[in-house]
């Protein structure tokens, strides 16, 4: 076997390792993709929601007194 052989043979090898190995790091993304949609899922189906029947209705502001206010014009 030549050198230009053992060369090209090991370029093979050394491809489909790198194949294998880039192969296994998406499918690992994949998963870690997934799992943390899920999770983000999952959180915001728990998130506190307070149902329409115990809101309270907007306040009206407190009115003021009559004759506590004097206008000093009117007189």
């Amino acid at each position: 076997m030549t050198n230009r052989q053992a060369q090209a043979k090991s370029d093979e090898r050394d491809d489909r390792r790198v194949f294998r190995w880039g192969a296994v790091m998406v499918a690992v993304l994949v998963v870690l993709a997934l799992l943390a949609y899920y999770l983000l899922h999952q959180s915001r189906e728990r998130s506190p929601v307070m149902p329409e029947s115990t809101q309270q209705a907007p306040q009206k502001p407190a009115a003021s007194p009559v004759g506590d206010i004097v206008d000093s014009r009117s007189t």
